[in-house]
């Protein structure tokens, strides 16, 4: 059913996800958790539909969803679908591919152009090439024609690489946010994201960026200079301070840990479960990233593992879990 406006009520979506191939299990995880579904990838894309509706900007894995309105099984009922469309501010249709298989393709130009050309023709309203108000995405999906809202990943997330402060073994921008979005894929006014070991807050500004609130601590006065440098640089609060995170007291919903380790040594075993027994006491749920194996601890711990993947960077991988500490 389409309303007033040309929206269909209780929309479908179409989510376009793209990444390397070393980030796929990272991808991966993210998808089950913000659309829960297991995607089905060809080669680099995945495109997955859901009644979930998930701001495009989140992932930064998200190239493009389409909001769909219409559906029909021939162009022809697709073109007079569309004729019933009146809308009120300029457009402009966009042909994004032919899915079949579960298999993403292009289209070729002139094709393209032909089912712009005669979408805009149909659909009745103001076309608007350069300028337009709202962009219109069509595509033919195992068979079916769909068309809608569509909405490009504009990558906003990624002035986040330009911070003041740097440290070689941080997480990458990208991964970091992909993490906070497996930590907590709904976020409510009620969660506050915990990241006990912030280093030089690459996971806090992905949380609070996303209006996630957060809060680090790091047993480093210079990291947490540094974090607060980085988060102060793009206008973004939250409480950032000097703490063991072994002496931390509270409670939180969600955190993200990554273990501390550098290039020449890794995290004692010794510490690193008294890290692992901090957190258990903590939050409720939380993201992992590690080095070294830890599922021997995590069970030991009592923890139960809802997911886990991997993650390269250049010589070495971070093996990254999720894991509830609730029964």
């Amino acid at each position: 059913m389409i309303n007033k406006d040309g929206v269909r009520a209780n929309p479908a979506y179409m989510y376009r996800f793209t990444c390397h191939e070393q980030e796929r299990a990272l991808c991966s995880m993210e998808i089950r958790q913000l659309l829960q579904q297991e995607p089905g990838w060809q080669q680099a894309s995945a495109v997955v539909e859901s009644m979930l509706d998930i701001a495009v900007e989140r992932s930064p894995y998200l190239k493009y969803r389409l909001q769909i309105w219409l559906r029909a099984a021939s162009f022809e009922q697709f073109l007079q679908q569309a004729a019933d469309l009146q809308l009120d501010q300029s457009y402009k249709v966009v042909a994004t591919e032919v899915v079949a298989g579960g298999k993403p393709g292009k289209l070729a130009y002139a094709e393209r152009r032909r089912i712009e050309q005669a979408l805009g023709i149909a659909i009745g309203g103001k076309v608007d090439l350069a300028a337009p108000e709202l962009l219109l995405g069509v595509m033919q999906w195992e068979g079916e024609w769909r068309l809608g809202r569509y909405e490009q990943n504009e990558a906003d997330w990624q002035r986040h690489d330009r911070k003041p402060r740097h440290y070689s073994t941080a997480l990458g921008t990208r991964v970091a946010r992909a993490i906070v979005n497996i930590a907590v894929p709904r976020p409510d006014a009620s969660i506050t994201l915990l990241d006990p070991c912030c280093g030089i807050g690459t996971v806090l500004m992905e949380a609070v960026s996303q209006g996630i609130a957060a809060r680090g601590y790091d047993m480093n006065p210079l990291a947490v200079v540094g974090a607060r440098e980085n988060m102060a640089a793009f206008n973004y609060n939250c409480e950032i301070s000097i703490a063991d995170m072994r002496t931390l007291q509270g409670s939180y919903e969600a955190a993200v840990l990554d273990l501390p380790y550098n290039h020449c040594s890794v995290l004692p075993a010794e510490e690193r479960w008294q890290m692992l027994s901090a957190l258990k006491a903590l939050c409720k749920r939380a993201v992992i990233v590690s080095v070294e194996p830890i599922g021997e601890e995590l069970r030991q711990l009592g923890a139960h593992i809802i997911d886990v993947g991997q993650v390269a960077k250049t010589h070495f991988k971070r093996d990254i879990w999720l894991v509830s500490f609730t029964e």
